[in-house]
């Protein structure tokens, strides 16, 4: 059955902004030199027609976990961290593989020497990290979702610029990404070979209903998955903190933790679990999974009840 033309031309509106938000608006900027570019995004920060239905859904949601908020600012600093998060995609493809963003990008700590678990959050701008890996001579296994083309049913334009993230995240990383679920076996082969794994941890149990564990986030009890933290008990590898901080300039800061032992998984998953907390609060912006919270937090409650644990954090 045809669709409708009322339909047809719902999906032509969507295709157009999808096709401006995903590769005019952050592209474009991208291939001019930063000093320009960083004006381009900084001056859409503040119209506030763009991406208005997602930004301003984050926002609410942040506010309402964070009171007191300025949202007017916070809207801002949502859209130009989107915009950033865009960009780096068209960064990183045009890049050397050896090379990361001169002038724009800095980095504090250094990684081990030999195999670890890098592990942070969905927070700031990460494809940069993966660039400072492989420039050392260090190739990377992410843990990652597998990629749904059903997920994107009805949206070409989105699709296409989504293969074409994944291509760009397995090139950056040196290597082909391990895809939950039942990723250990690849992984284990990954670090008993000398290798990195890096791990996202803030997953809701809505993604990653194993081994979830009550903590504390946001003066909420929530939840975080165990399992990075076992694996790194079991083969022996620390676990390294690292996150990426970007100021108003749009410097982006590479920030390496120590390495944390690995015999030590319920320590280190309340340790995150703060560390998670103390970033949100500094800059809610820089948090993609606002959208997330409302049902993390409902399915965290459920967790608890049947858990006899109280939160780590």
């Amino acid at each position: 059955m045809s669709a409708s033309p009322k339909s047809s031309l719902r999906r032509l509106g969507q295709e157009i902004i999808d096709f401006w938000t995903l590769f005019v608006v952050p592209g474009v900027p991208a291939m001019l030199p930063w000093r320009w570019a960083w004006a381009c995004y900084r001056g859409m920060s503040r119209f506030p027609l763009l991406l208005e239905t997602q930004i301003g859904a984050r926002a609410d949601i942040a506010m309402q976990a964070l009171p007191g908020i300025d949202r007017t600012r916070l809207i801002r600093r949502l859209r130009f961290l989107q915009m950033l998060d865009l960009a780096d995609f068209y960064l990183a493809r045009r890049a050397r593989l050896a090379a990361i963003p001169g002038g724009h990008f800095i980095v504090e700590g250094e990684w081990p020497s030999g195999p670890f678990i890098a592990v942070s959050f969905h927070y700031g701008n990460g494809m940069w990290m993966l660039r400072d890996l492989l420039r050392k001579g260090r190739r990377t296994t992410v843990v990652a979702a597998p990629f749904e083309p059903g997920d994107y049913k009805g949206r070409r334009i989105y699709l296409g610029y989504s293969r074409a993230r994944y291509r760009e995240l397995e090139r950056s990383a040196g290597g082909a990404a391990a895809y939950r679920p039942r990723v250990r076996e690849k992984l284990v082969d990954a670090l008993t070979h000398g290798g990195v794994v890096m791990s996202l941890l803030d997953l809701p149990p809505r993604l990653v209903s194993a081994n979830q564990q009550v903590v504390g986030i946001l003066g909420r009890t929530a939840s975080l998955p165990m399992g990075v933290f076992q694996l790194a008990a079991s083969v022996g590898v620390p676990v390294v903190p690292f996150w990426i901080e970007i100021d108003a300039r749009g410097v982006r800061k590479l920030v390496i933790d120590h390495a944390r032992d690995p015999q030590e998984p319920s320590a280190n998953l309340a340790y995150f679990a703060a560390l998670l907390d103390t970033l949100i609060r500094r800059d809610p912006a820089a948090w993609h999974f606002w959208s997330e919270w409302p049902a993390w937090v409902r399915d965290a409650a459920t967790l608890s009840a049947s858990q006899t644990a109280q939160p780590v954090a």
